[in-house]
C-alpha cells in the first residue's frame, strides 16, 4: 500500500485519474450517500437564519487531510434542459431559464432523475468545491490563502469530530468492492475513533467540469503546504443552503 506523503482524495488510481465530468456518477454515490456521521457541518448563513428551512446534507469524499464536498454542479443549459424535460414533465425553456439564474443540477432535479440520464457528466461545465483540512497548532495566514488565485473564500471552524488515520482509510477502500461498502465501513471506522475538538479550514473554489480528480487534489495540496495542515481524515454531513 505503501505510504500517503501528499494531500489526495482516498478514492481509487483509477478514479482519481477522471475528469470530474467523468467521475462524475462516482462523486454523486459517495455524496448522495445517507451516512451516520460523527459532525453535521453547516453553512454560516443557516446558522444566523431565524426562520425554519428545510435542509439536504451530502457525505463528502475522504482525503488525508479532512474531506472534500462538491457542492454544487453547473451544466450546459441547452442540452441539459431538453434531455430532462420528458423526465420531469416541463418544457425545455422553464428548464433553461433555470438553468440560466445558476440553478445547479443537484437542485432541479431528483437524485432519482439524474442518475437515470446517460453520460450526465458530458453535460457538467463547471463545479464548485469545499475543502474541510484539519488544522494543527500554529497561525494561519490568510495572506498564504488569498495568494491562491482559485480560492474564492474560506473561514476556520471548531467542531468536535474525530479523526481516523488516512491509511487506515484506504485499508478499508482496498477490502471494498463498491461505493456502499466503502463507506459503510468508514462508517463502522469513525464510529470507534476518538472525538476531539478541532479546527477545520474550509476553503472554497470552483473548477471546470474537465479537471481531473488529481489536479483537484493538486489545487488543494498547495492550501495544504500553506497552513499548519493534520494528516488525520474526517468525515461529516455537509449541509447545503436552500435556493
Amino acid at each position: 500500500m505503501g505510504s500517503i506523503r501528499e494531500y489526495r482524495l482516498l478514492l481509487s488510481e483509477r478514479i482519481r485519474g477522471l475528469s470530474v465530468a467523468e467521475a462524475f456518477e462516482y462523486i454523486d454515490a459517495i455524496q448522495s450517500f445517507k451516512g451516520d456521521w460523527p459532525l453535521v457541518l453547516s453553512p454560516s448563513a443557516l446558522l444566523e437564519s431565524e426562520k425554519p428551512v428545510e435542509l439536504e446534507g451530502l457525505t463528502p469524499i475522504p482525503a488525508t487531510h479532512g474531506a472534500l464536498a462538491f457542492v454544487e454542479f453547473y451544466a450546459d443549459e441547452e442540452g441539459l434542459a431538453s434531455s430532462l424535460a420528458g423526465k420531469l414533465g416541463v418544457s425545455p425553456e422553464v428548464l433553461r431559464s433555470a438553468l440560466e439564474r445558476g440553478v445547479p443540477l443537484h437542485r432541479l432535479a431528483p437524485p432519482e432523475v439524474v442518475e437515470g440520464l446517460e453520460n450526465v457528466g458530458n453535460y457538467l461545465r463547471v463545479f464548485l468545491f469545499e475543502a474541510a483540512v484539519p488544522l494543527g497548532e500554529g497561525p494561519l495566514q490568510s495572506s498564504a490563502l488569498a495568494s491562491l488565485e482559485w480560492v474564492t473564500d474560506f473561514d476556520v471552524v471548531e467542531v468536535e469530530v474525530p479523526g481516523v488515520d488516512p491509511e487506515a482509510v484506504l485499508a478499508e477502500l482496498e477490502k471494498s468492492q463498491y461505493v456502499g461498502e466503502y463507506l459503510r465501513r468508514l462508517e463502522k471506522l469513525f464510529a470507534g475513533a476518538e472525538t476531539k475538538a478541532r479546527r477545520l479550514l474550509l476553503v472554497r473554489g470552483e473548477g471546470e467540469a474537465k479537471t481531473k480528480l488529481s489536479e483537484v487534489e493538486a489545487m488543494v495540496a498547495q492550501v495544504v503546504e500553506r497552513v499548519p495542515a493534520l494528516k488525520t481524515t474526517v468525515m461529516y454531513s455537509r449541509l447545503l443552503p436552500p435556493l
